[in-house]
């Protein structure tokens, strides 16, 4: 559809009531049918498809759910995401929606994983999701009780619905899906908190979104100043890295090493002393792990964003369009809605993170 068009529609008053109100009915319907044959097998499911930061950010709300029901609690998540549950979780409880149902651009789920679902037989299901992911999986599921969070439009799929509201820090966000209907527990770890004298880095150049990332050929050259002094290491994901990249780390002796899964990125973290990254999921997994991080933000802002977890410091370049501080992301969405050259990021150079990090960090 033409954006202009798009944006015509979203803004007509009429339209939004008249499409509102054909979900509201259909859904209705659907789950007024669906709960005919409800389960009364008292299981609980909890809907988490996120990537790993959102993941690690749903940890308080899931310690809440499991803490309240005091029994068993299965958690159906992204593909990419079973690792970090199983930080906190019974593997054998996790279970993780297969890649290949995942359609239009990950939007919609297919029939196999609303199988799978049904297979857990879940009497109560609590979405934390928020997303047209989450309402194509659940909306017409046999569970007598559907607890959480997603756009207004799917809101009839709900029994206890809330509205998603960005507004507030991204832990803030899930806990808010269920603090009507159920006490929150935070999950506590105790660290020690005599750190370890920082000997080895890792270095995380990507990030889920482009428009996060401080660019690799920043993160090598700050790599190159800290390798005199530290063992450092580049870790890359499955992101593609172009083989002149690779020839240059190896012809300058530059360690790095490539993660085929979230489990090797979990080892990598835990045998580093302090994780850099930009605002992304391995420095929330670091984090967690109680390793010291080091986060470079640009278009998000660190109050809503920075791990709970650890010890953690970051740099942000603030120039006129950052976001304020009652605000989550700047104008661009985060960059999201195209950003015309990322000045945030391209203005922070890497002698202001090297002096940043030698007084402040290391």
């Amino acid at each position: 559809m033409d954006k202009s068009l798009s944006h015509k529609i979203s803004r007509n008053k009429i339209v939004n009531f008249l499409i509102q109100l054909l979900f509201d009915i259909f859904l209705f319907t659907v789950r007024k049918i669906s709960k005919i044959f409800s389960s009364n097998g008292g299981n609980v499911c909890v809907i988490s498809i996120h990537k790993i930061g959102d993941s690690i950010f749903t940890f308080d709300a899931v310690n809440s759910i499991k803490s309240f029901y005091q029994k068993d609690v299965f958690i159906i998540c992204h593909y990419n995401a079973k690792d970090i549950y199983s930080l906190i979780h019974p593997e054998n409880l996790i279970f993780p929606v297969s890649k290949e149902s995942f359609h239009l651009n990950d939007r919609y789920l297919d029939s196999k994983a609303r199988k799978l679902l049904s297979s857990l037989n879940p009497e109560i299901i609590i979405d934390l999701t928020g997303v047209m992911t989450s309402a194509t999986l659940i909306f017409h599921s046999k569970a007598k009780k559907i607890i959480g969070m997603n756009r207004k439009i799917f809101r009839s799929i709900y029994d206890n619905f809330v509205e998603v509201n960005t507004n507030m820090s991204s832990r803030e966000i899930y806990l808010n899906a269920i603090k009507n209907l159920i006490p929150i527990t935070p999950l506590k770890i105790d660290y020690d908190n005599n750190y370890q004298p920082i000997k080895k880095i890792l270095i995380s150049p990507f990030a889920g979104w482009k428009s996060r990332e401080w660019g690799v050929g920043k993160y090598i050259r700050l790599a190159e100043k800290l390798n005199s002094d530290f063992d450092v290491e580049l870790v890359f994901d499955n992101t593609p890295v172009s083989q002149e990249i690779l020839n240059y780390l190896k012809v300058n002796n530059i360690v790095f090493s490539i993660t085929g899964t979230i489990k090797d990125l979990i080892a990598k973290i835990k045998s580093a002393d302090l994780l850099i990254g930009n605002d992304s999921g391995p420095v929330q997994i670091a984090a967690f792990l109680g390793k010291k991080t080091f986060s470079i933000y640009g278009p998000t802002n660190p109050e809503f964003h920075i791990p709970k977890y650890g010890h953690n410091k970051f740099i942000q370049k603030k120039i006129l369009c950052s976001p304020k501080q009652n605000e989550r992301l700047c104008f661009t969405d985060g960059g999201k809605s195209g950003c015309p050259s990322y000045e945030c990021l391209n203005l922070l150079s890497v002698d202001e993170v090297y002096s940043y990090l030698k007084s402040e960090v290391l």
